[in-house]
């Protein structure tokens, strides 16, 4: 019984030397400002740190707050890619929705179409707005489903604005495609004034 006490306070040491050991190491890179190594050094300590629940929704938040980052320094190209890996992280798509995550990329995508139309790239911006509505059309919160519904719209009006109303018509066709019904919260009308557009464009 003895052998096995110390065998169990040697074990519990160890984790807790572990434990420091990631938790210190984190800490200083973070203080350093170099994020993207502090991210990289949990995810090395997440198969040794099997028992800590908490360090997965630690790294989750890493990542979310280097998408804030680039967001508040205007760095909207950096932000698109930190999103990406920040989805890529999270792995399963419903727990994509997570509502912080969500957010960031309904004002990341935004921010990256309002970008390209201030350029006159007014078909890029579109497909900037189109990623926001299959990113966001689904999520639970419904005021991010409105802003999903709205730059859809937007995204209709972009390409009627470059002079390409049946390109508008087709992403319609290919929401609905995608959705498997109708769009939700899409007024027909709004389909109806695209096909009459299209017939009368050469």
């Amino acid at each position: 019984m003895r052998t096995l006490g110390i065998l169990l306070v040697s074990l519990l040491g160890l984790c807790v030397l572990l434990q420091a050991a990631a938790v210190g190491g984190a800490w200083w890179l973070g203080s350093q400002d170099k994020h993207d190594d502090e991210i990289a050094w949990l995810e090395g300590w997440r198969p040794v740190l099997v028992w800590d629940g908490a360090l997965p929704g630690q790294i989750d938040k890493l990542y979310r707050a280097r998408v804030r980052r680039d967001l508040d320094a205007s760095q909207i190209d950096r932000a698109v890619v930190s999103l990406r890996e920040a989805r890529a992280h999270v792995g399963h798509p419903a727990e994509r929705f997570d509502p912080e995550l969500v957010a960031l990329g309904i004002e990341t995508f935004t921010r990256a179409a309002d970008k390209m139309e201030a350029r006159g790239l007014l078909a890029m911006a579109a497909a900037w707005d189109e990623s926001l509505f299959v990113m966001a059309i689904r999520a639970p919160l419904p005021h991010h489903r409105y802003a999903a519904l709205a730059a859809f719209q937007e995204s209709l009006d972009l390409r009627v604005r470059n002079g390409e109303p049946c390109q508008a018509l087709a992403r319609v066709e290919w929401a609905k495609r995608g959705l498997g019904g109708q769009i939700p919260g899409f007024e027909p009308s709004i389909e109806e004034n695209l096909r009459q557009q299209c017939s009368r464009f050469p």
